[in-house]
C-alpha cells in the first residue's frame, strides 16, 4: 500500500510541475550606434465630419494615404538618456494621397541627415537644411518629442507573463500614451481610459525568442480643440484601437511587424446653436527588419 501510495504522489507531482506554464519576461530590442534597419510604414485613413448649424448642414470626408519606406542608421545615442541623437534615412519612398491626389516628400529618393543640436533636432539634404514649409510631416513628427517620451517598453509588463496572460497598463502610461494621439487637439479621460495588453503566442527563430501581442486601447474622449478653444463631447465619444506586435521579445533582434487599427466617434454639441461630430477607421502597418552589415 506505502508502495503503491508512493507511486501515485510521484506521477501526481510530476503531472503538476509538467503542466507549469511557462513564463516569458518581455524585453524590446534597443537601437545601438551603428545599427542598420529597413523600414516600412504604411497609415489609411478615412475621417467624416458632419457639422450641424445655423440650419445648415456640412459634411466632408477626408482620405489619407501615406507611404514611408527607408533605410535607417542610427549614428549618435545620448549616454544619459539612451536616446538617439543623430540618424540617417535613405528614402526610396515618402509619399502622401489625399482626396486623390498624390504627393513625394521632397526627401524621397534622398538621404536625410536628423541632428539633434543644442536640444533642437536638424534635418537635413546633401548639407541643404529641411524646413517645415517643405517637409512638414517629417519634421513635425521630431518637433515636439520630449525625453520622456512614451514607447513600446511602456506597454509590455514589468513582470514575467505566460501564453495567453493579459495586464493592464499603468494609468500614468496610458495617459502619456494617449497624448500621443489627435495632433494635441483631442482630450482623453486619463481615469476612464485603459490599455490591455496579451501575450497571444510565442516561437523561436534563428536562437531567439519572438512573440506575438495585442493590445486594446480604448480613449475616453472629453474634449477637442486646443489652447482657448475647446468644446466638450459626448459622453460616447471614443477612440477605440487594436494592435498586433510580432516582435522579438528577449531583446536580441531588432524586429518588428505590427497592425493597428482604429476607430473614431466623437460628438461635440454648441448648446442652441448646433453640432460637430467626427467619425471613421484608421489602418496603421509598420515593419522594421535589421540589415546586416
Amino acid at each position: 500500500m506505502q508502495t503503491l501510495l508512493a507511486s501515485v504522489l510521484v506521477v501526481g507531482l510530476s503531472a503538476g510541475a509538467a503542466g507549469a506554464e511557462e513564463t516569458y519576461l518581455i524585453k524590446l530590442y534597443r537601437s545601438k550606434e551603428g545599427t542598420q534597419s529597413r523600414v516600412e510604414k504604411n497609415e489609411k485613413g478615412k475621417i467624416g465630419t458632419v457639422i450641424n448649424g445655423d440650419g445648415v448642414k456640412k459634411e466632408e470626408t477626408v482620405t489619407s494615404d501615406t507611404k514611408e519606406v527607408y533605410t535607417e542608421e542610427v549614428l549618435a545615442i545620448d549616454a544619459d538618456t539612451k536616446q538617439i541623437t543623430m540618424l540617417s534615412r535613405k528614402y526610396t519612398v515618402a509619399e502622401k494621397t489625399e482626396k486623390g491626389e498624390t504627393t513625394k516628400a521632397v526627401y524621397a529618393g534622398k538621404t536625410v541627415l536628423i541632428e539633434k543640436v543644442e536640444g533642437v533636432f536638424t534635418f537635413s539634404v546633401d548639407g541643404k537644411p529641411l524646413t517645415e514649409d517643405n517637409a512638414p510631416d517629417l519634421i513635425k513628427s521630431y518637433k515636439d518629442k520630449k525625453a520622456d517620451e512614451p514607447t513600446n517598453e511602456d506597454l509590455v509588463p514589468t513582470k514575467a507573463v505566460a501564453v495567453g496572460q493579459s495586464w493592464k497598463v499603468p494609468a500614468d502610461k496610458v495617459n502619456k500614451m494617449l497624448k500621443l494621439f489627435g495632433d494635441g487637439k483631442i482630450t482623453f479621460d486619463a481615469d476612464k481610459s485603459t490599455i490591455e495588453g496579451k501575450l497571444v503566442k510565442v516561437y523561436k527563430k534563428a536562437g531567439a525568442q519572438f512573440g506575438v501581442m495585442e493590445f486594446a486601447i480604448t480613449g475616453i474622449v472629453t474634449e477637442i480643440g486646443s489652447g482657448d478653444e475647446t468644446i466638450a463631447t459626448t459622453s460616447d465619444s471614443k477612440m477605440v484601437m487594436k494592435i498586433t506586435i510580432d516582435t522579438c521579445i528577449d531583446g536580441s533582434v531588432e524586429f518588428e511587424d505590427a497592425t493597428a487599427d482604429a476607430k473614431v466617434n466623437i460628438v461635440a454639441e454648441f448648446p442652441q446653436v448646433g453640432s460637430v461630430s467626427m467619425r471613421g477607421a484608421v489602418t496603421f502597418t509598420s515593419k522594421i527588419n535589421a540589415l546586416k552589415k
